[in-house]
C-alpha cells in the first residue's frame, strides 16, 4: 500500500526564523510499516504556495492512505489539507492523529460531517499498521486499537491499546522523509526521542491526557544508535523532544556521558527540562557541559506561590535560582519558560515575572500565556469560572496570544501588558550583556532580533507569533 504522512505547517513566527523541527512522531510510525511504500511530508518546509506543492505531490504520488497530523492549533491547516487531497482523489483513505485527534474525539465526531475517514487516537505505532491491515482486509476495523471509524454511518471508538514498549519500537525511518532541510539557526537539526511520557500534574498540560501518568524510557543503547545515525547524515545540532527527560535525571547523565563516550558530541544538543529535575542530580550540569547541550528550556513557569499551587508545581522558587546560576555557570543557555494569564494575575503580577526574568538573567525569556488546551484540566476550570474569551478558535492557541482574561484584567489589557512587557525587556541593551545568542548566536542574533519587533504587532492587533504560512 502507497501511505502519505502529512505534519501541519503552522509555525509561530518567532520559530519560524530560529528553527525548524521535523515531525518525529511520523518517522517512528513510517519505521513500523514494513512492506509499504511510505512517504512523509512536513509542510513546515513548504509553508507557502502549500496548496499548489501538495497538488502536485499528490498527483505524482497517488497514496492509498493519507496520515494527517495534527495539534490542536493546526486543526485549521488540517482541515485545508484534507480538503486539498479529498479534491484531488475523493477515494483516498484519510486518517486524522496527533493530539487533537486523541483529545478533541467529541468535538471533531459529533453534529457534523467529518472530512475524514478515521481517528487514530494515541500512539500510532501499532495502531497505524493495524489500520492498514484492516483497510486491506487481513484485520477487522474494531480489532484496531485507538481507532475511530464509521460503521453505519456512526463513528464508533475503540478502546485505546495498552501503552506501548518503547524499548521495542524500531528507531525511525527518516529515510521516508521527502523534505529534509531541518535547521537550527541555519545548522543543519534533527529530533531524537529518549523517553515518553510525565508523571506531573501540572494542570496546564495536555501529556497526561494523550499518555496517562506514566514515563517510559528508551534503552540508551537504543538512544546512543540513533544519534550515531544522525551524525552521519551530518546533523550539527540535536533537539531531544522528551516530554520530561529529567525525571530520572541519573539516567539523563548517565545518556549524557554516554554521547561523550562515543565522540557524539560534536553535535550540539537542545532539551527541555523540569527545574526540580535538573537539579535533582548534583553532576548532571557538568555533564550535560561535556556533552555540548548548548540550550536548555526550563520549565519556571511561575514565580508566585499562588501561580506555582494554582499550576500544582510546588515551591521550587530556590531551586529555579540554583538551576539557572549552575546552567549560565557552566556555558549553558537558558531559555525560562513562564505563564501569565493566570486567574487572579493583577498588572502587578505580571510585571514582577518579567522582573525574575531579569534577575535570574535568563538569556531568553519565553513568556507565555495561560492557554486551555483541549483535554486540560485547566480549560475546565477556566471555562467554569467564565475566563475563556475565546474558546472556539484554536488557531489562536498558540501559546503566545492571550484567549482568556483574569480576574482583575480584560484580555485586551493582558494582552497589551504581556507584549508591553517584552518590547520593555527584549529592547533593554542589559538583556545583551552576556547573553547566550551574543556569545554563541552572533549571526543568528538578527533574527531573535527580528522577533522583537512583532511585540508591537501584538501590542496593537493582539496575533503576535501567529503563523505566517499560506495556502
Amino acid at each position: 500500500m502507497k501511505i502519505l504522512l502529512i505534519a501541519m505547517p503552522d509555525a509561530a513566527n518567532n520559530f519560524h526564523r530560529i528553527i525548524k523541527v521535523p515531525n518525529l512522531g511520523l518517522c517512528s510510525i513510517a519505521a513500523h510499516l514494513t512492506g509499504h511504500e511510505v512517504r512523509i511530508v512536513d509542510l513546515v518546509l513548504v509553508h507557502k504556495n502549500i496548496r499548489s506543492w501538495l497538488k502536485e505531490f499528490l498527483a505524482e504520488y497517488r497514496p492509498d492512505l493519507i496520515g494527517v497530523s495534527s495539534m490542536s492549533f493546526q486543526y485549521k491547516s488540517a482541515l485545508e489539507v484534507m480538503s486539498i487531497c479529498r479534491a484531488i482523489d475523493p477515494g483516498v483513505h484519510i486518517a486524522l492523529g496527533g493530539y487533537h485527534a486523541s483529545l478533541a474525539v467529541s468535538e471533531l465526531t459529533e453534529g457534523k460531517e467529518a472530512p475524514f475517514d478515521f481517528l487514530v487516537r494515541g500512539e500510532g505505532e501499532q495502531a497505524v499498521p493495524a489500520l492498514v491491515e484492516a483497510l486491506e482486509g487481513t484485520r477487522d476495523f474494531a480489532a484496531v486499537p485507538g481507532l475511530t471509524w464509521l460503521q453505519g454511518g456512526v463513528f464508533v471508538h475503540n478502546p485505546l491499546g495498552e501503552l506501548l514498549d518503547v524499548r521495542a519500537l524500531q528507531l525511525p525511518d527518516r529515510n521516508a522523509r521527502v523534505l529534509d532541510n531541518f535547521t537550527y539557526f541555519n545548522r543543519k537539526m534533527d529530533c531524537v526521542e529518549t523517553s515518553r511520557g510525565c508523571t506531573m500534574p501540572c494542570t496546564f498540560c495536555s501529556i497526561t491526557g494523550m499518555y496517562g501518568s506514566c514515563f517510559r524510557c528508551y534503552a540508551i543503547d537504543r538512544v546512543i544508535a540513533d544519534l550515531k545515525e544522525l551524525q552521519m547524515r551530518g546533523t550539527e545540532t540535536v533537539l531531544l523532544v522528551d516530554d520530561n527527560i529529567t525525571l530520572d535525571a541519573t539516567r539523563f547523565r548517565k545518556l549524557a556521558e554516554t554521547i561523550v563516550e562515543h565522540g557524539l558530541n560534536r553535535m550540539e544538543y537542545l532539551v527541555q527540562a523540569s527545574v526540580a529535575g535538573i537539579v535533582s542530580d548534583p553532576e548532571l550540569i557538568a555533564s550535560l557541559a561535556r556533552a555540548n547541550f548548548s540550550m536548555v528550556f526550563l520549565g519556571i513557569e511561575a514565580v508566585q506561590t499562588k501561580n506555582l499551587q494554582f499550576f500544582q508545581k510546588g515551591d521550587i522558587r530556590e531551586k529555579t535560582e540554583q538551576a539557572v546560576s549552575q546552567l549560565r555557570a557552566h556555558g549553558i543557555g537558558v531559555m525560562g519558560g513562564f505563564i501569565i494569564g493566570n486567574p487572579d494575575d493583577s498588572s502587578e503580577d505580571i510585571r514582577e515575572v518579567f522582573r525574575a526574568a531579569r534577575r535570574l538573567r535568563i538569556d531568553l525569556p519565553y513568556v507565555q500565556c495561560v492557554t486551555p488546551y483541549p483535554g486540560t484540566r485547566i480549560r475546565e476550570e477556566l471555562l467554569e469560572a467564565g475566563l475563556v474569551t475565546n474558546p472556539d478558535d484554536l488557531s489562536r492557541y498558540t501559546g503566545f496570544i492571550c484567549n482568556v482574561r483574569t480576574r482583575h484584567l480584560t484580555n485586551r489589557r493582558l494582552n497589551r501588558l504581556m507584549n508591553w512587557e517584552n518590547i520593555k525587556i527584549f529592547f533593554s541593551p542589559l538583556m545583551f550583556k552576556g547573553n547566550y545568542f551574543v556569545r554563541k548566536r552572533e549571526k543568528g542574533l538578527l533574527k531573535v532580533l527580528l522577533n522583537n519587533f512583532d511585540f508591537f504587532r501584538g501590542w496593537f492587533l493582539g496575533d503576535q507569533f501567529r503563523s505566517r504560512h499560506r495556502f
